[in-house]
This record gives C-alpha cells, sequence and structure tokens, in this order.
C-alpha cells in the first residue's frame, strides 16, 4: 500500500464553525438520548398532555434526529484529529505517543462513564476508533475518502444484514432488563442491570456495526480536514449544494426506511436485501444536509451571530455530553431518588424538560468561558496527556495557557 504524509496547512485559530455546529449538535443527542419508552405509557401530565402525538413525536425523533448527529459527531472527531496532527506537526510534538495516550484516556472516561452511570455512552467507540485512525491517517487524500466511503456504506450494511441473517439480536440476558431498568431504585441492581445490557459486553450482537460505521465517518471528517473544508467552507459551494439536495430527498427517504425497520413496520426479506445498503449511504447523506444547512446559514451574517450561541457549549462538548447523562439520571432514572420523573409526565413534557436543560448547558458553557479556555473535563483530560510527554516534546506555550 502506499503511504502518503497527510497534507500540512498553516495553524489557524479554533473554528467556530466546528464549535458552533458541534454545540448545535448537542442539543439532538439530548432529545436522541432521552428515555421515552416509559413517558409513551404514561398519561400522566403537569400541563401538556401529548398522549395524541406521542407517535408522531417518536416517528420525528428517529426520522430527524436517531443516528444523523452521532454521524454528525463522528465526523467532527475525524475533523478534530486532523487538527491536533497538524499542531503537533508544527510544534515538534510526538503526535503518535501523545494521541494514543490521549485516547487511553478518553477510554478510560468512556468506561467510567458506561459502567458507572449509563451503558449508552459513545466515547468508548470514539476512543478506540481514534487510536484506528493512527494506522490509516497516511493514505492519500482519495484513498482516505475511498476507503471512509466502503466503512460507512457496504461494510456497515453487510455487518447489517448478517447481524438479521445470524440472529445475533438474541440476547443472553432477560428482554425485560431495558424497560424496568428506569425503575431500578437501587443503585447496585442499577449497576447489575446496566452492566447486563452494555452493548460492548454483549458486543458480538451491538458493536460491530458501530465501530464499522463510526470508524467510516471518523475517517470522513480527517478527509474533510485534509482538503480544508471546515476552514475554507466557501470553496464548496457545489459540493455543498449537492449534500443538501441528495440529503434533503435520498436521506430523508432512507431514515423514513430506517424508522420503518426499527420499529418492526418493515421487514427485510430477501427481497430488500439493498434496503440496508440504502439506508446506511441515506443516512450519511441526511447528516450531511444538515452540515450543508448549517454552513449555508453560518455563512450569512445574521446567521453567524445566531448560531455563534452555540459555539461555547461545542468549545467544551465533552463535559456537556457527561452533564447531559447525569441529568438523565436524575430525571428520568428511579435509583437517584425512588421515582422515575418520566412515569409522571407526558412525552411532550420530557422534551420540554431536555430543551430547557440545555438552554442552561447554553448559559453554563458561556459563563464557565468567560474565566477559563476550556471545559473542566476537557482540561484534565488535556493535561494528563501532556504529562505522558518528555519535556522536550510538551509544547509549553499551550500548557501555560490552560487555567489551573
Amino acid at each position: 500500500m502506499t503511504m502518503h504524509a497527510p497534507q500540512v496547512h498553516p495553524t489557524t485559530e479554533r473554528s467556530a464553525l466546528v464549535d458552533a455546529l458541534r454545540g448545535l449538535a448537542l442539543l439532538s443527542i439530548a432529545l436522541a438520548n432521552v428515555p421515552t419508552g416509559d413517558a409513551l405509557k404514561s398519561t400522566h401530565y403537569i400541563f401538556l398532555n401529548s398522549q395524541a402525538i406521542n407517535p408522531i413525536l417518536e416517528a420525528a425523533k428517529h426520522i430527524l434526529i436517531s443516528t444523523k448527529f452521532i454521524t454528525l459527531f463522528s465526523i467532527l472527531f475525524g475533523y478534530g484529529f486532523y487538527t491536533q496532527l497538524n499542531r503537533a506537526t508544527q510544534w515538534g510534538t510526538s503526535f503518535r505517543r501523545y494521541f494514543t495516550m490521549r485516547m487511553l484516556l478518553l477510554l478510560i472516561i468512556g468506561c467510567l462513564h458506561a459502567y458507572l452511570l449509563w451503558f449508552g455512552d459513545i466515547i468508548r467507540y470514539y476512543a478506540l476508533c481514534g487510536m484506528a485512525l493512527l494506522v490509516f491517517h497516511q493514505l492519500s487524500t482519495r484513498k482516505l475518502l475511498i476507503t471512509a466511503l466502503v466503512f460507512m456504506v457496504p461494510v456497515t450494511a453487510i455487518l447489517f444484514i448478517l447481524n438479521g441473517l445470524l440472529e445475533l439480536q438474541r440476547y443472553s440476558y432477560d428482554y425485560t432488563i431495558p424497560d424496568r431498568i428506569i425503575y431500578e431504585t437501587s443503585y447496585l441492581n442499577y449497576l447489575r442491570d446496566n452492566f447486563t445490557i452494555d452493548p460492548m459486553v454483549n458486543f458480538v450482537q451491538d458493536s460491530p456495526i458501530t465501530f464499522a460505521a463510526c470508524f467510516g465517518k471518523i475517517l470522513f471528517g480527517y478527509w474533510l480536514g485534509r482538503i480544508s473544508f471546515f476552514q475554507q467552507p466557501q470553496r464548496f459551494g457545489r459540493m455543498l449544494k449537492k449534500w443538501f439536495w441528495w440529503g434533503l430527498s435520498v436521506g430523508t427517504f432512507a431514515s423514513v426506511g430506517y424508522w420503518a425497520v426499527s420499529t418492526g413496520r418493515l421487514t427485510l426479506d430477501l427481497p430488500l436485501l439493498w434496503l440496508p445498503f440504502v439506508i446506511a449511504g441515506g443516512l450519511v447523506l441526511h447528516s450531511l444536509f444538515y452540515i450543508a444547512a448549517f454552513v449555508r446559514v453560518f455563512q450569512t451574517q445574521r446567521g453567524k451571530r445566531v448560531l455563534l450561541i452555540f459555539a461555547p457549549l461545542g468549545k467544551m462538548a465533552l463535559t456537556n455530553y457527561l452533564l447531559q447523562t447525569v441529568f438523565y439520571l436524575l430525571f428520568f432514572y428511579a435509583w437517584p431518588h425512588a421515582w422515575p420523573t418520566s412515569q409522571r409526565i407526558s412525552l411532550a413534557e420530557v422534551y420540554l424538560l431536555t430543551l430547557l436543560f440545555y438552554g442552561l448547558q447554553v448559559l453554563f458553557s458561556h459563563w464557565w468561558l468567560r474565566y477559563f479556555s476550556q471545559g473542566p473535563v476537557e482540561f484534565l483530560w488535556k493535561k494528563m496527556a501532556y504529562r505522558q510527554l518528555g519535556p522536550g516534546d510538551r509544547p509549553a506555550s499551550q500548557i501555560s495557557s490552560i487555567p489551573s
């Protein structure tokens, strides 16, 4: 395999576009991850009864949100790899050693998050895929794009089909655990159930598809950094136009198909074996539609002023992602206080409560970054990674700029 040194660009300021995009996407992550299953069964409400529109709310979540913004985060993670590689090259830092340690620390954070708080953690996949990226990052720009597309579409679709054909979704644990875990009043029992249904624990059933899809999207994000997409989006007007219209059409169709399959409305029989390939590619296109629409709005003066509100949230995205889990547990699970809120309010109120919390996160992020240059988890993560470097490898100017 022919290897090529990656292109290095001059250091630029942190991308406000990327931070704003990541910050706004955190809203969709919050809405996608709120446990709504029990809320759907609830007939209680405080001021807003949503029983009539519950199916619409659930369908809208599947079609407009599910997988699209995790895709976006994966792409931005790959772009972050590019920026770190670019800066390390200019500073003369041992990037491979630094980034490996950074990913190992992220893996530890992800494991603590998954096994002590919530099984739905995605951080562990990013950490492992990030280390795998070190093997591929020297591919030529063209081969990088081809490899990314192969992982995102055919590999993901084939693994999905094999998963169904081999009946790998048959778990060894009690199928009622995911429904009842929200009612566990004992933290120890919650930990046991949380570990039992964890995707990494049930690796064969749950993780191969996630790894393939995440890795392809991370590679794609690194490719976008290589071609300077986020640095100079005005150069890619034609590509943005294609993303917008193909994502709006094919992407929406694929998202509807994904909703139909995931909710059991459509069974993938032999004549429909082509559909997973369309869904895998279409879901990526739908995510690219969101990116294209965001970039278009950001390029206008008024739109940029509005969207920059979300930049501080994205600048400390890891901190805010973990805070969202704390919010879920405090308000939607029983073990912290012996009663789940989602049993006492309507689905619409669940979403309104999530929007309120997100608004508080925006305010918190703006306040925090008035006094510090990064989020608390980001600071500790970076500081611990730098400590593993020798004095000659450590960019002193960066370390001294980090607040204590």
